[in-house]
């Protein structure tokens, strides 16, 4: 909607207005951008113009034709005839592949009838399956089905699987035996999948489970027996559960069954139907084919099909039926006849050149035309347009390497570019194309005949690139892309760009989006519940329905949630997108709950604390701590228990109130409206919210007795995406990237075919190779001996040829600019399908990697910029105009970020120069710290101001080892796991293997502890004296004073009654044996010891202070020692320091440097290259490190 102002005087009252405005507002409802462009006329050729005069009564017709052929134009210009000639719309039925082929179908048969038809004759296949089933049941025809007929989605079905092996698995259900060897497998979401496509070839066969088992036993195949089985209890707990729903595979048979079942209703059928025409017949299934010649046999039938572009293989496209699809439609007296187009409409030479290259690697199943005739300008609409110009830019520097290789000529030969190869001679779409691009209501496949007629001097243009990484690539194409719409004038919608799968497009849409390219995808590629903006929603429902559970069971009451609500969850809650809460945040927000525990006299831990928080909100305001997350987080809790316990509680109504108390909405509504990545993310966020009510509602519409715990296991169980029921539109023109099923009947001036990747594009992983579907429908089309002859190479050969057949539909989406992408690298290499792309001469050299250039954006400018302004001793003079440039960007009205200097790192004043610690006061130094002093003061600062990332599950495991070990100091090592086993729960890790194998680990840390223990009193001597003893010990400096301040795992008391510090280390690392001697915290420990912290540890006299006298000890230390648990040895490692000799002061010295060292207002940092434990050279801040590259754009302007 665009919303219009108008300003006009005003003689009586006041009329209201919105805040702000001039006049009243009105709002109009408008076609997206793109869309306003009027329908051409058409020129038809000769053998379109024999497709559209098809009388009545022409019987069954195949229209074969290669892309941009007219087919599906052929289909919309006959109906549109039809319809003119005086046949009703109702008599008339046009079947395409998909929804959304469906709707521009349909879109373009209303523009060429000009004409408002009140039920446009438009189905997708499986959506005219269902209208049959629907009016089916009104007649009373579908008995046991009382409701009205819903779809069941894959994700649905996914879960009722799911759902089954699990009660299988509890000795629940049909007795289903799956062989020995898939055990392992079994309730797998790759096993499910495997399941699901064997469920779906018997749907599209319509294959019995009594029938699977027969074969199963024929063929060997017991899994084959189990599946029959599990396939039998799924129907029969469907049957009963929603007798109503019908699988997506199963719907089109049913359909064809029906019609077989009841004569009556086929023959009505037939009677209403004077026209069926089917679009893209290459992409049917069996059940399509079969549909088709039950209700078509015989009648005027109009199918197209192109065989070689082939996008639904994954879904069990068939294009090899054609062969026979003569014997399905014709009859005696009225055979198949077939129509050729072999005119290309669309495509340039150059484009044309390329698909044909490829088809002519797919076997032919259907003899079909691939020498495509360019189309005479008489055909083009646009034949009296002038032909684009030439792009300037042909100077080096000016319009990049696309542009130099439109110029013919020297510039435009193959392999001067390195990487990239320009084939044809053609530049980047100029504006004279624009608005032809997507959103043309003709630019549905194979009908896009109001394209310009390619001629001598238009080519098209083709382009290949390789490029050294996947980022690289990205960042290559967004350049492409920019310069082609702000150099060019090419409008970002006639722009596509093509890969082979989800995970390609999730990566590539991510990348360009931060590279400032306005990009959209058709729909979801993930699951609802994996959406950051859902999680925080799930995992709060979860809570609240377990504490309403435990209560229902009598472990506690309904509103405790402290059993359901771990530490794992509260701090993904509180930092979950909803949450809001950094790593700072939620340090601080534990500091505090931990402080006011201690001054009530507690002794709780922080974890404790924080879940108390958020299940009782009353502790927030008791401990005076104001978190706004945690407050959210809580307030979110209480809602839903509120919810919960309502009369007539659903899912819904509980995920209602927990979203309203969370009260993001109406911020995040606001970003979305400012755009920017901050409002993209925004956007997508609400969308996977209203997904996820969705998803609610239909839940609850399908079992409406069902409570909120029940749609939480289900919507978590769903492992794969929920289909959606139209496409998201883009408010703004964007560059659209999809998969080649996506892409199929559109076309744009400009295609980026990107990721050809070996391994990715082919993808030659057989299918359907564990439970056999593959030899499955072998059986079923050549029967039981030929399928066991069939090898594994020939179905690898045919998978090749589907994945043939989606690159060459991939490729022939341009009418004009083709350009293909890859990256080579020791990891990746460039697919065999670019060779098709841009052959190799002989002798060629190997294609290398291109530069990818900086995008075509203004940070990225403001960036490049800066750069040169940092180089002025370099090149003063590109440095001044870098620096003139800056500050004209800066002054704008909209400045760019980052082009202001006083927003650059580095320059910005120092927010305190005062020293850490005021003169006179003695330093506290920790001996865990003083080695970390001494290597780099700032790694030490950092830690200190509880800067450091969160608490990671190695520190949580070690501090479980640590406090099992203080309260059973000497007990056996039975004894110490089975504490630890009582204790595990606490640290709110998943059920998963890595769990498991960190259980073990801390299961042997414990072990090695107590042989220690027993080494220690029976082998060495010593006993234990105290555990978890402190000490503040003041060491006198020469330049400061230090406070040496700390504690020790154990004290032990040796044979000659001096004091050993014994110091638990559960890390897998551990020093060299070398350092030992010199080891700084060790050392400390001694110096403490020297100065009488042995016996006030011993003696519960810790908390007072003392002080190591000058030249002299106070007690005789007997040395200390570090007790390695955490590493892969299977008994403990003792690493001990011998006692320090009492003249010797390099420990003391030690000490009171390092405090010296972070006295002051500054902190030094330092990399010690002889470390490698973090980036070669031991730097754990690279991010802030004045020394790393990384971190010197924080450091420096």
């Amino acid at each position: 909607m665009h919303r219009t102002e108008r300003t006009a005087p005003r003689t009586g009252p006041a009329a209201p207005h919105a805040p702000g405005d001039g006049g009243p507002v009105r709002w109009t409802l408008v076609p997206p951008p793109g869309t306003e462009q009027a329908r051409p006329p058409w020129r038809p050729t000769a053998d379109q113009a024999a497709v559209t005069a098809l009388r009545p009564g022409c019987g069954p017709r195949l229209v074969v034709g290669g892309p941009g052929t007219g087919r599906t134009r052929v289909l919309v210009e006959l109906a549109a005839r039809r319809i003119r000639d005086g046949l009703d719309p109702d008599r008339l039925l046009v079947l395409t592949p998909s929804r959304l082929s469906a709707a521009r179908v349909r879109d373009d048969l209303t523009a060429a009838v000009a004409a408002t038809m009140s039920s446009p004759p438009v189905r997708a296949w499986q959506s005219y399956a269902f209208d049959l089933l629907r009016r089916a049941r009104n007649e009373g025809l579908l008995p046991g089905v009382d409701r009205a007929p819903k779809l069941l989605s894959g994700p649905e079905q996914d879960v009722l699987v799911a759902e089954l092996m699990a009660g299988h698995a509890l000795g629940e259900g049909a007795a289903v035996v799956w062989p020995r060897d898939l055990q392992e497998a079994v309730g797998t979401r790759g096993f499910r999948q495997e399941v699901r496509e064997v469920f779906d070839r018997m749907s599209e066969h319509d294959l019995a489970p009594e029938q699977l088992r027969r074969l199963g036993r024929a063929m060997d195949r017991p899994d084959w027996a189990a599946a029959a089985a599990l396939r039998a209890e799924y129907q029969a707990v469907r049957r009963l559960r929603m007798p109503e729903a019908y699988d997506p595979a199963a719907l089109v048979s049913e359909a064809a069954r029906l019609l077989e079942a009841q004569p009556g209703f086929l023959r009505a059928e037939q009677e209403r139907l004077e026209l069926l025409l089917v679009d893209d017949l290459q992409e049917a299934t069996p059940s399509i084919h079969r549909l088709l010649a039950v209700l078509g046999r015989g009648r005027d039938v109009v199918a197209t099909a192109c065989p070689d572009t082939v996008v639904q293989g994954f879904r069990g496209a068939r294009p090899d039926l054609l062969r026979s699809l003569e014997d399905r439609l014709a009859e005696p007296g009225r055979p198949l006849r077939r129509h050729d187009l072999g005119t290309s409409l669309r495509m340039p030479p150059a484009v044309t050149e390329v698909w044909r290259r490829v088809a002519e690697r797919v076997p032919a199943l259907v003899r079909a035309p691939r020498a495509l005739e360019p189309a005479r300008a008489e055909h083009g609409p646009g034949a009296d347009r002038p032909a684009p110009a030439a792009p300037d830019g042909d100077r080096p520097g000016e319009g990049g390497p696309a542009a130099r290789a439109a110029v013919p000529g020297p510039a435009a030969a193959p392999g001067t570019l390195g990487g990239q190869h320009p084939v044809g001679a053609r530049g980047p779409a100029g504006p004279q194309e624009a608005g032809a691009g997507a959103h043309d209501p003709e630019a549905a496949d194979d009908g896009p005949d109001d394209r310009d007629a390619p001629d001598a001097a238009d080519r098209g243009e083709v382009l290949t690139a390789v490029l050294s990484s996947p980022l690289h690539e990205a960042r290559w194409i967004a350049h492409q892309v920019l310069e082609r719409h702000l150099v060019h004038g090419v409008p970002l919608g006639d722009m596509a760009v093509i890969v082979r799968n989800g995970r390609q497009l999730e990566g590539l849409e991510r990348q360009l989006t931060v590279l400032g390219v306005p990009v959209s995808t058709s729909a979801a590629e993930t699951p609802v519940r994996d959406e950051p903006a859902v999680r925080p929603l799930l995992a709060a429902l979860r809570i609240v329905t377990e504490a309403d559970a435990a209560g229902s069971r009598g472990d506690g009451s309904p509103g405790d949630h402290h059993g359901a609500l771990t530490v794992q969850a509260a701090v993904e809650l509180l930092t979950s997108r909803i949450g809001g809460a950094s790593p700072m945040d939620l340090r601080r927000l534990r500091q505090r709950l931990r402080t006011e525990e201690l001054a009530d006299g507690g002794g709780r831990g922080s974890d404790d604390l924080l879940v108390e928080a958020l299940a009782a909100p009353a502790a927030l305001d008791a401990a005076g701590v104001r978190s706004a997350p945690a407050r959210r987080v809580a307030r979110m809790i209480a809602a839903g228990t509120r919810a919960l316990h309502e009369e007539g509680a659903t899912a819904e109504t509980v995920l209602w109130a927990l979203w309203e108390a969370a009260g993001v909405a109406e911020g995040w509504r606001r970003r979305a409206l400012e755009g920017g990545p901050a409002g993209e993310r925004a956007d997508r966020d609400l969308d996977a919210v209203v997904a996820l009510f969705e998803s609610a509602e239909r839940y609850v519409d399908h079992l409406p007795g069902a409570s909120a715990a029940q749609f939480l296991d289900y919507v978590e169980s769903q492992e794969l995406p929920m289909d959606t029921l139209a496409a998201r539109a883009p408010t703004d023109e964007t560059v659209e990237i999809m998969t080649p099923a996506t892409a199929a009947g559109r076309q744009w001036p400009v295609v980026f075919v990107a990721g050809v990747q070996e391994s990715v594009w082919p993808n030659t992983r057989l299918r359907g190779r564990l439970l056999g579907a593959d030899l499955l429908t072998d059986a079923l089309d050549l029967g039981v001996e030929q399928a066991a002859r069939t090898t594994p190479l020939s179905r690898l050969r045919q998978v090749r040829h589907d994945e043939l057949r989606s690159f060459s539909a991939a490729v022939s989406r341009s009418s004009g600019t083709l350009v293909v992408t890859a990256a080579a690298n020791e990891d990746e290499q460039p697919s065999e399908f670019l060779d098709l792309v841009d052959p190799p001469g002989p002798g060629a050299p190997a294609r290398t990697p291109v530069d990818a250039p900086r995008p075509m954006t203004l940070r990225a400018l403001v960036a490049e910029l800066r750069q040169w302004v940092q180089r002025h001793e370099e090149d003063p003079v590109r440095a001044e105009a870098a620096a003139r440039l800056l500050h004209r960007i800066a002054a704008s009205p909209r400045p760019v970020p980052g082009a202001d200097p006083g927003t650059w790192w580095g320059t910005a004043a120092l927010t305190s120069t005062d020293p850490v610690f005021d003169d006179g006061v003695p330093v506290p130094v920790s001996p865990s710290r003083i080695e970390a002093i001494h290597r780099s003061p700032l790694d030490w600062f950092v830690a200190a101001s509880r800067a450091e990332p969160a608490t990671d599950l190695s520190r949580s495991l070690g501090s479980l080892v640590h406090a099992i070990a203080e309260e059973l100091p000497e007990s056996s090592g039975g004894e110490l796991v089975e504490e630890l086993d009582r204790r595990w729960h606490t640290l709110g890790l998943p059920e998963t293997w890595e769990t498991e194998v960190q259980l073990r680990r801390a299961r042997q840390m414990l072990r090695k502890f107590a042989q220690y223990v027993v080494d220690a009193r029976q082998e060495h001597g010593r006993r234990l004296a105290a555990v978890e003893g402190s000490f503040d010990v003041l060491v006198r400096g020469p330049a400061r004073d230090a406070l040496l301040r700390g504690r020790v795992d154990r004290l032990e008391v040796d044979a000659q009654g001096r004091y050993v510090v014994v110091d638990l280390k559960t890390g897998r690392t551990k020093p060299a044996g070398a350092k030992i001697p010199e080891h700084p915290q060790l050392a400390a420990y001694q110096v403490a010891l020297a100065a009488g912290a042995g016996a006030a540890m011993a003696g519960g006299t810790d908390e007072e202070r003392l002080e190591l006298p000058e030249g002299a000890v106070a007690e005789l230390p007997g040395g200390a020692l570090l007790v390695q648990l955490g590493t892969d040895e299977k008994t403990p490692r003792v690493q001990q320091q011998d006692p320090l000799d009492p003249q010797a002061d390099w420990a003391r010295l030690l000490i009171t440097r390092a405090a010296e060292l972070v006295a002051g207002e500054t902190f030094t940092a330092r990399h010690d290259q002889s470390e490698g434990t973090f980036n070669g050279h031991g730097c754990k801040l690279p991010q802030i490190c004045p020394l790393c590259a990384e971190g010197r754009q924080v450091s420096e302007p």
